[in-house]
């Protein structure tokens, strides 16, 4: 579905580099990455930890810490660049039309102040409700996230309540305002199966009546195949696959995520060994040439170190890797049988034609 003013993604993130100043060196943590999402839609964005999907969502709000800085490229809501708003303009559209649950509730919630002062301080900013509407407005808002008793936990403050409780007034207070864009990053970290699924439901259920969009961060790939309907996979600080989840867990074409998923248990495999991805994430102050992965990959070949295009295959499927260069069938040379036939690529034909 897409959004309603001139056919637009409601938001575009186009060549985002983000850079951080350190002691050793610039650091480019998001590195020339482009994605789009429509309203009513949900886009997962998976990695490992230091591959850059927290910077991209800290990037989209514009909460880049001082060290960092927005290189270039550009971030575009409802087709308007922000990257060229002022601080005072920003702050109107964060929380009002992009709100964020952050990665850490009891970090992310201010401990001296009670949970209704912080919701509705959201609503009397964005929506100028008075002081008894904005705090209705919070009683409600906790009603809707399922906490009992709102009116008597309104006055309760953040270390009043447990993990998962926490979550879900973070998530009160990110939809008060119904933003048209909500970027959950690991939502459900920390939180035990049952904790987990009830946060997930409050999500979709919030996305049916408010139709926003979701960016959903996460190392959860079942997280993600359950609720989202296209993924991007990051490394290195960039997109190295995307598609819908059919595609990214039916017919993965990037060594990375096909890595991802063999190290995901499965109840429909109990007992089969789980396969790790070796080696250790790329050093961001000395990124290898080419493929970021190439270091860890098990097909690694000379054309690797060169810089790696997209490769389309169809319906929107994407993924940065030379298996499928015909220029590089020459040099693959790690035996078919010691290496998993990846849907689409030479090897995988010639594994079927061996059946």
């Amino acid at each position: 579905m897409k959004a309603g003013f001139s056919n637009l993604p409601l938001l575009e993130v186009r060549n985002l580099r983000t850079t951080f100043k350190t002691e050793d060196g610039i650091v480019a943590a998001v590195n020339g990455l482009s994605f789009s999402v429509d309203a009513g839609k949900t886009l997962g964005i998976v990695g490992e930890s230091g591959s850059g999907k927290s910077v991209t969502s800290l990037s989209v709000m514009r909460l880049i810490a001082s060290n960092g800085r927005i290189e270039g490229g550009e971030i575009l809501f409802k087709g308007e660049d922000l990257l060229k708003k002022s601080e005072a303009q920003m702050r109107k559209i964060r929380g009002r039309d992009i709100a964020m649950i952050f990665q850490d509730p009891m970090t992310s919630l201010n401990p001296v102040l009670t949970v209704g002062e912080q919701i509705a301080e959201a609503t009397r900013l964005h929506l100028g409700l008075g002081r008894k509407d904005a705090l209705d407005k919070a009683v409600e808002m906790l009603r809707l996230v399922r906490i009992p008793a709102p009116e008597k936990r309104l006055r309760d403050y953040p270390h009043q309540f447990s993990g998962g409780m926490r979550q879900r007034v973070m998530i009160a207070m990110a939809l008060s305002c119904d933003p048209a864009v909500l970027i959950a990053d690991e939502p459900t970290t920390a939180l035990d199966v049952t904790i987990q699924a009830q946060i997930l439901e409050l999500m979709n259920e919030m996305q049916q009546r408010l139709g926003s969009a979701i960016i959903l961060i996460t190392h959860d790939l079942g997280v993600v195949a359950e609720t989202c309907e296209n993924v991007l996979v990051m490394y290195g600080g960039n997109m190295v696959e995307y598609g819908t989840a059919a595609q990214i867990f039916g017919a993965p074409k990037m060594p990375y995520t096909v890595g991802l998923l063999e190290s995901l248990p499965r109840l429909d495999q109990a007992g089969a060994r789980l396969l790790p991805i070796d080696g250790q994430p790329p050093n961001l102050l000395r990124m290898p040439p080419g493929c970021a992965f190439a270091p860890r990959c098990r097909y690694r070949m000379p054309i690797c170190d060169e810089p790696v295009p997209l490769y389309d295959f169809g319906d929107g499927h994407v993924a940065r890797c030379y298996l499928y260069d015909e220029r590089a069938e020459a040099q693959k040379r790690v035996p078919a049988e010691n290496r998993p036939a990846i849907p689409g690529t030479a090897v995988a034909r010639g594994a079927a034609a061996t059946r």
